[in-house]
């Protein structure tokens, strides 16, 4: 049912489907939106919104007798509160091996909830991304339990469901980069929602086109720039996402010096989230087979983003996600001073050029030692020297799944 109401009885969990008032007149771009806080009230406001019309199927209602108007106002934050008391009920930090094992399984529950999304995208049925909500929130407590777990696992991919799993490893990412940032976990949850179904819209076009080896031709890759709006299209007609999750949607793909798409946004004028969903998204790509090129080392691709710092991307959150996963993540296979090969098994975050290292091959010999943990960051009992240059796990045969952190 519409219902016409004073901005002053407008509330989070309300649908709003009117602003009784010309678009030329406020700067609000979206006429139908859920209010999922206090303060898009309060630009409503500012705006010089005095009514609104709102649709009591899609969001609540006007509370019929008190005490009931204290229900609505608590009711979208309760997740929020819940993730808060979950977080509070268990430890707050664990070994890797035990988060890397609980992760695994979390990410074969991700990867089929945004499966069963996207099919149902392609197939014209509504997509119900609140059925991210929980996921979301086990992620947000993964990484708060251990940051070095998800992320790193979520970046091993299989070609044939890189869609599914760039959403993942994406939102793992952006997760562990907003909680380097201090931000609170509503805007987190928000965020990495939006992280998942930023890619949606794909499922509207041709799979030949996305999986193209070769260079797309421009007119194939205007096709392909389109499935941002698609993907909010969408969203829009079936989901109910807060602006931060839109915000993910629409500007991933734009760029610092404007040269991004679709609205070529450039600086400060794309939001933080915005900001911060380009840097992920780049980077997961970056170390992902992809037809069209094979994927290259962690370490690789983020001094690439890191030479692109104020051009490309926000030259101080590019540093900030440096910070974030260290400048040899967890799982990145390394060459040291002393021939032998070594895979990342946690960061300094303190020291990122001298992580702590499982030496397991000698790449002169090209043979398998007896793998032994270093800290490259001791003085005393390091006989393998320092970092020499990232490497990759396919240029001398070895299986990433084998040699990851335990």
């Amino acid at each position: 049912m519409i219902r016409k109401i004073s901005i002053h009885q407008l509330i989070p969990g309300m649908y709003v489907v009117d602003l009784h008032k010309h678009w030329l007149e406020h700067s609000i771009w979206r006429q139908k939106f859920a209010v999922r806080d206090d303060t898009q009230v309060s630009r409503l406001l500012e705006e010089g919104i005095v009514e609104v019309s709102i649709d009591t199927e899609k969001g609540l209602d006007l509370p019929p007798a008190p005490p009931a108007p204290l229900a609505p106002v608590i009711e979208p934050e309760r997740k929020y509160v819940s993730l808060a008391e979950r977080l509070k009920a268990k430890p707050l930090t664990v070994s890797l091996g035990e988060e890397r094992r609980r992760s695994g399984r979390l990410i074969v529950e991700a990867n089929g909830t945004v499966t069963d999304l996207m099919l149902a995208a392609r197939s014209g049925r509504s997509v119900d991304a609140a059925r991210l909500e929980p996921v979301v929130a086990k992620m947000i407590e993964s990484v708060i339990r251990n940051p070095d777990a998800l992320a790193p696992l979520a970046r091993l991919k299989q070609a044939e469901s890189y869609a599914t799993e760039h959403a993942v490893a994406t939102a793992a990412l952006i997760i562990a980069f907003g909680q380097q940032q201090g931000m609170a976990l509503p805007e987190l949850e928000k965020m990495a929602l939006g992280t998942m179904v930023k890619d949606i819209g794909q499922s509207a076009l041709d799979a030949k086109l996305i999986t193209k080896p070769g260079m797309l031709s421009q007119a194939e890759y205007s096709v392909v720039q389109s499935h941002v709006e698609e993907g909010l299209a969408v969203l829009e007609a079936t989901a109910r996402l807060p602006e931060t999750s839109i915000a993910v949607v629409l500007e991933h793909h734009e760029r610092y010096n404007g040269c991004g798409y679709p609205y070529r946004m450039a600086g400060d004028a794309i939001s933080v989230v915005g900001r911060m969903a380009a840097i992920v998204d780049t980077y997961d790509a970056m170390t992902s087979d992809r037809p069209y090129r094979p994927a290259i080392s962690p370490a690789l691709a983020l001094r690439q983003l890191y030479d692109q710092g104020g051009t490309q991307f926000d030259p101080a959150l590019i540093a900030a996600f440096v910070r974030t996963i260290g400048i040899y993540p967890v799982g990145t296979l390394v060459l040291l001073e002393s021939g032998h090969l070594a895979v990342v098994e946690e960061v300094h975050h303190d020291d990122l050029l001298r992580p702590v290292v499982r030496v397991i091959f000698h790449a002169g010999r090209r043979q398998y030692v007896t793998p032994i943990e270093v800290d490259l960051a001791r003085k005393v009992g390091n006989h393998y020297g320092q970092i020499v240059r990232a490497e990759t796990f396919e240029r001398w045969g070895l299986n990433p799944l084998s040699w990851q952190p335990a």
